[in-house]
């Protein structure tokens, strides 16, 4: 059950004000007690000319501390998923190296393992993925965790990929389908992208789906804007709900989702004031921030919200 909303001033900055081309808003943002809006650290981006020596001093950063132990998990501040898979490797008794991410570092394992999310964990210098999920279909820390597999990756360093490929954890419909030909298993992903099941695919679904912000301005109707988090449990409980919406309305409203635990979006994070998520701002035609929702909003309220700026 969601408390009753309390109320806090909002100031937009004047470079948002600059981009909308509007005053600020007449309706302060309205920040929900009943699931507080999570916490969103923004870091500040390095100087240009810094950036390629940060770039190098984080990749010998990361090599050094892959290399210090059998098991290495590299993880946020805040975030369930290493917390979960903490406690798990914990419980299993199996020693392990827990080091928390710089900006640079964080940027530095998203390129070269191309996953977005924490944690990232190497087993004897492989990466094997993040909590449920990984390079492979089969992969994920805790999927080889309750295998046997990432034990013995730890002890002997060789990851016994067929154990860990047949094991059950690894649900998805049509597999069997999948792994009969290689034109089945690309069916398969392209109808999982088009029909995504789980809540932060569904996120990143309408971000891939969605157009920019400058677009969304430039389209001539109103914009839901949505600052999320992977690791954000509220943003995953409304996923559903924006997915449906977003279809629901598609054609008179743009829907601009934005990752704000990516530090390719500091900028977008820092222009609209967002410290914490979920965070939705609402743009009419006219480009006027009429309304901001922090938290774990009411539904109602976010689509009656939304019809404010048809």
């Amino acid at each position: 059950m969601v408390a009753a909303a309390s109320r806090r001033p909002f100031h937009a900055p004047p470079r948002l004000l600059l981009l909308l081309s509007l005053a600020a808003p007449a309706e302060p943002a309205a920040s929900f007690g009943g699931t507080p809006a999570r916490p969103l650290p923004v870091a500040a981006a390095p100087p240009p000319r810094a950036a390629a020596i940060l770039s190098e001093r984080a990749a010998s950063s990361i090599e050094a501390q892959i290399s210090s132990a059998p098991l290495v998990v590299f993880a946020l501040p805040g975030c369930p998923y290493c917390d979960e898979l903490h406690d798990e490797l914990t419980r299993a008794a199996i020693p392990h190296e827990l080091r928390l991410l710089s900006r640079e570092e964080h940027d530095e394992l998203r390129e070269a393992t191309n996953q977005r999310t924490v944690p990232y964990v190497f087993g004897r210098g492989r990466f094997v993925g993040g909590c449920h999920d990984g390079p492979e279909p089969w992969m994920g820390a805790l999927p080889l965790l309750r295998s046997g597999a990432l034990q013995t990756l730890v002890e002997s360093g060789e990851l016994p990929e067929g154990k860990a490929a047949a094991l059950p954890q690894v649900r998805r419909r049509h597999l069997p389908l999948a792994l009969a030909s290689p034109a089945a298993a690309a069916g398969l992903y392209f109808y999982q992208r088009a029909n995504p099941r789980n809540p932060i695919e569904l996120l990143r679904a309408l971000e891939r789906k969605g157009p920019s912000l400058p677009e969304a301005l430039g389209a001539g109707r109103g914009t839901v804007v949505e600052f999320y988090a992977p690791w954000c449990i509220s943003c995953r409980e409304l996923a559903p709900f924006m997915y449906q919406l977003e279809k629901r309305y598609e054609g008179r409203v743009s829907f601009v989702l934005v990752d704000g635990s990516d530090p390719s979006n500091a900028e977008l994070v820092r222009l609209f004031g967002v410290d914490g998520v979920p965070h939705f701002g609402f743009i009419d035609r006219e480009r006027k921030l009429v309304n901001t929702l922090v938290g774990e909003a009411p539904r109602s309220l976010i689509e009656a919200s939304l019809k404010d700026i048809l």
